[in-house]
């Protein structure tokens, strides 16, 4: 009599991005075998390689370079004519094996270059970058830890907010950055008050446009009611110097996955985003709370090896409209009291891409 075949006994795997997945099983009698990916047949191809059994019925399966898009549930079905049986395992792809970014880590060539750098406008005496994003996202923290970075001590010039929800920052604000001599950096932010995802929360559109166009003066405080069109705070003819010459979205990284496209906030952000499209103004993403990501909190080297990470970018890029190579994962100085050289290369990495593209537009505005 012949013999049914016993149930494969597969082991769950875990692997890194770019490595291979491998499943062995030998079966007890002869029998015929499928392999199956959360119900769907797998055949030979591409990256896929499945062995016919040999002489000791040993079926294998291995995928080469591993994928997000290989994570699943795996099953090989034996058959023959006295049974059927079936085993399945997941497999669970970790983070890359290797950097998917590369990032300069000569800090003190970064910062002296940030230092030494003027604008290649002269009707730009420096450039503006206008910090917006959500609540408690960490706007205001950027500002106090570029500071920071240029500084060498922890520095607190914008009140950043605590987890309240509420928006700390309530006027527009213009904060310089200056070296440890106290001399004053070609570049600035300005600071506004937080979006919200309601229609009456927080900082409105239409203030923030007015911004990125030049026409909202330091120490204006904001209306969630009403827009500035007019008055003591209202800039009619902006100069080059004070408009905005980079548009700068700040969104925590743990966040973005919970918002759907259709989302109020999203929608603010996209128009303010689309309004800085049409004047050609940059627009980058610094993505903060990055350390939410066990393997960054651990070591803040590893933000590029990050699935984590990764993934959060794709979202964001995909929900805001905006290209992967202008977000930029960043961790803020918000509970150390000593600079940390990691923290620094992060926000220089950023900082001077930034740079790079205001100094881009600016250089447009040439007649």
């Amino acid at each position: 009599m012949g013999t049914a075949p016993s149930a494969p006994k597969l082991k769950a795997i875990s692997v890194k991005r770019g490595h291979n997945i491998t499943f062995r099983w030998d079966a007890n009698c002869e029998v015929d075998g499928t392999w199956k990916k959360d119900g769907l047949t797998l055949h030979n191809g591409g990256r896929i390689n499945i062995t016919e059994p040999t002489q000791y019925l040993c079926f294998n399966l291995t995928i080469r370079d591993a994928t997000d898009e290989d994570e699943g549930e795996y099953t090989l079905k034996l058959s023959n004519w006295h049974g059927d049986a079936s085993g399945s395992a997941k497999v669970k792809v970790l983070d890359f094996a290797v950097a998917w970014r590369k990032i300069d880590h000569q800090n003190d060539k970064v910062k002296t270059a940030q230092r030494e750098f003027t604008p290649s406008n002269p009707e730009a005496q420096r450039l503006r970058f206008l910090l917006h994003g959500p609540v408690g996202a960490g706007k205001s923290s950027i500002a106090n830890s570029v500071n920071t970075v240029f500084q060498g001590r922890t520095t607190v010039n914008a009140h950043a907010a605590p987890s309240t929800g509420k928006s700390e920052t309530t006027t527009y604000n213009m904060y310089e950055v200056k070296d440890e001599q106290g001399r004053k950096l070609s570049f600035v932010f300005n600071d506004i008050m937080g979006l919200e995802g309601t229609e009456t929360g927080g900082v409105l559109t239409a203030d923030i446009i007015s911004a990125l166009k030049g026409h909202i003066k330091d120490g204006y405080e904001f209306n969630p009611s009403s827009s500035l069109s007019a008055g003591l705070y209202y800039n009619n003819n902006p100069t080059l110097d004070e408009k905005v010459h980079c548009l700068v979205s700040v969104i925590p990284a743990d966040k973005i996955l919970l918002l759907e496209e259709s989302h109020g906030l999203i929608k603010k952000m996209r128009e303010v985003r689309d309004v800085a499209k049409n004047l050609d103004i940059p627009h980058v993403v610094l993505m903060t709370h990055v350390d939410s990501c066990p393997l960054v909190k651990e070591d803040l080297d590893k933000i590029y090896f990050s699935k984590k990470i990764k993934i959060a970018m794709e979202n964001c890029s995909v929900k805001l409209g905006i290209p992967m190579n202008r977000i930029f994962p960043v961790k803020n100085y918000h509970e150390e009291n000593r600079v940390d050289e990691k923290v620094d290369c992060v926000i220089l990495d950023a900082l001077d891409n930034i740079v790079n593209f205001a100094n881009d537009y600016v250089i447009r505005q040439i007649e």
